[in-house]
């Protein structure tokens, strides 16, 4: 019985590799022109198939800056994920200021509209070029409905000249801070003079040349993809296809992706990955942050597990409706704070175990695997988030500034997976798996 099953597990796996083989011919011819390009899918490299094995790394354009960054770390970092399989590495490549608003991304790469800084510049010169020398690809984000980095919210403070109801500052929620956030492309008003302002700063960005290889952003392959934002909450269609029609119209060679988290109905699904000028979907996933798992809980594990498996199966069949691959482009998960129920700081120490963080990122990527080896449409991963060798409880940098896996926003150490954690183990080995899928 163990080898006929074996043989039958054989067999489906040639099967799936030369449909997947096939529609590679069908739809692109075999390049080697370095660019990522898409199937129905999947993603392909020079022809052969490409999966993505990635990481969230968002403070990257800060680290490579000479102003608050440190370049040996950000090496070190990368050469850490590059051990661990890594291959894409999702980006910020738009940060808003002014620097004195409440938690930001600081230095801010433009401070006011149309005024940039350019050691922050530089430092995303730094962070693309040694992406590039790892043979790394990047999803380089360009726009953010969070708070965090300015984003849509900075735009819309720039024009009205009202201050962003923070949601991470009382007596404001979330629900308040994404009604007044979505003015950005629902109030006519403001909607049209955004547009202009956020289009400026894209197209600044992709035709920006980079000082360390030469390259212009928009001809460099190691940016596999523009995403739009991230997270852009219940934007409508005709704002994803006139914004991806910009960005590909100043970059075709290279992908656009919207970057909702898929956690809607299956028509916001549709208004973000229909255009014919997305190249593929996107989807996250927030266990705990939805109220699906609580990290106190010792048998809180399963019902997440459960919903996982029902979330990547939903958003796959979406996928097919549309005909493109999908990434899983954010999941995380906290420590153990079920093994110490009276402490509120468990869940954000170091040293805290990861047991259930190590079994759902396992479950996670083998889910995504097994997706990848039937031939899609997923097509990857990105987990969220590396800290590398930084700690919460270290000292913040001289603009006060934690290079961590969370953003300024939320609490140190709440999704970061650092360096000696267990769960490096586990993408290593998920991430071998895929690795090896693609040289069969």
């Amino acid at each position: 019985m163990l080898i006929k099953s074996s043989i039958s597990v054989a067999i489906f796996g040639l099967l799936a590799q030369a449909a997947y083989a096939k529609a590679i011919d069908k739809q692109h011819p075999q390049g080697d022109d370095g660019f990522v390009k898409t199937t129905e899918t999947g993603f392909t490299l020079n022809g052969s198939p490409y999966f993505i094995r990635g990481v969230n790394y968002w403070h990257g354009i800060n680290m490579g800056s000479l102003e608050g960054g440190n370049r040996t770390r950000l090496d070190l970092e990368l050469d850490q994920l590059a051990a661990m399989g890594v291959n894409n590495v999702r980006i910020v490549t738009g940060t808003e200021g002014p620097d004195g608003e409440p938690f930001r991304m600081r230095p801010a790469l433009m401070d006011s509209p149309g005024k940039y800084n350019e050691k922050i510049y530089q430092g995303l010169d730094y962070f693309i070029d040694a992406l590039g020398k790892r043979n790394m690809t990047a999803v380089a984000t360009l726009g953010n409905f969070w708070h965090w980095s300015g984003g849509f919210s900075q735009y819309v403070s720039w024009i009205t000249g009202e201050t962003p109801p923070y949601p991470t500052n009382n007596p404001y929620t979330y629900d308040e801070f994404t009604k007044w956030t979505r003015r950005f492309y629902t109030d006519p008003k403001i909607a049209k003079k955004a547009d202009k302002l956020f289009k400026d700063n894209i197209k600044k960005i992709q035709n920006r040349k980079n000082t360390f290889n030469g390259k212009a952003y928009n001809e460099d392959a190691t940016i596999m993809a523009w995403e739009i934002a991230n997270e852009p909450q219940s934007a409508p269609a005709h704002w994803f296809d006139d914004v991806a029609k910009f960005i590909k119209k100043n970059a075709p060679k290279q992908l656009v992706t919207g970057g909702i988290e898929s956690k809607l109905d299956e028509q916001d699904f549709m208004n973000a990955h229909a255009s014919k000028y997305i190249d593929y979907c996107t989807s996250h996933l927030w266990v705990e942050n939805w109220g699906i798992y609580d990290p106190f809980k010792e048998d809180g594990l399963q019902p997440a597990l459960d919903y996982a498996k029902e979330y990547i199966s939903t958003r796959s069949e979406w996928a097919k409706k549309v005909k493109k691959p999908i990434v899983m482009e954010e999941f995380g998960m906290a420590r153990d704070a079920w093994k110490q129920p009276n402490s509120q700081w468990a869940k954000y120490d170091p040293e805290t175990s990861t047991e259930h963080k190590d079994k759902y990122y396992d479950y996670m990527l083998s889910e995504i695997y097994k997706q990848v080896e039937a031939g899609g449409p997923y097509a990857g991963s990105n987990f969220w988030a590396y800290g590398g060798v930084g700690r919460p409880y270290e000292d913040p940098n001289e603009l006060g500034q934690y290079f961590l896996g969370d953003p300024p926003h939320e609490p140190r150490g709440w999704y970061s997976v650092y360096d000696d954690d267990t769960t490096v183990s586990v993408i290593k080995d998920q991430y071998k798996k895929l690795a090896d899928l693609e040289k069969k």
